[in-house]
């Protein structure tokens, strides 16, 4: 058995842990290289019990913005003044919709938003939330 060659990127399936990974870093012995998982995990793995990993499957169709942000079911975009933000409204944020958990200081024209995972926003002006379809 004779282990193939593989390149930083590519995916792969390591037979020894069965799970799927990405080669990270390769190492001077041909014999191992270091993956990581759709998680952030790494381990280093042999290639002799390393394959090529098939095509992920197609995923379903679903709603998308132009960004190519996958939207969930059920939400339109919605164009709102910071005083008409509600907590449960999602906002765009690090390249994916980001639900709002809590807003303060309601000074003037501006809100405080604080986002799933602990983060802070501001909304100055209009901003686009994505809502439950009513009616």
């Amino acid at each position: 058995m004779t282990a193939r060659r593989y390149a930083v990127g590519q995916a792969v399936f390591d037979r020894d842990r069965q799970a799927h990974g990405r080669v990270v870093a390769l190492y001077p012995s041909p014999l191992v290289a270091r993956l990581a998982d759709t998680a952030g995990f790494q381990w280093i793995a042999r290639m002799v019990a390393c394959e090529p990993a098939a095509p992920p499957p197609a995923a379903p169709a679903a709603a998308e913005d132009r960004g190519g942000v996958r939207i969930p079911g059920g939400r339109v975009p919605v164009d709102v003044p910071p005083t008409e933000l509600r907590v449960g409204d999602q906002v765009m944020a690090g390249g994916r919709l980001v639900a709002i958990t809590d807003l303060r200081y309601r000074h003037g024209g501006t809100r405080t938003m604080i986002l799933t995972g602990g983060r802070l926003a501001v909304a100055e002006r209009r901003v686009r939330v994505w809502r439950p379809r009513t009616g």
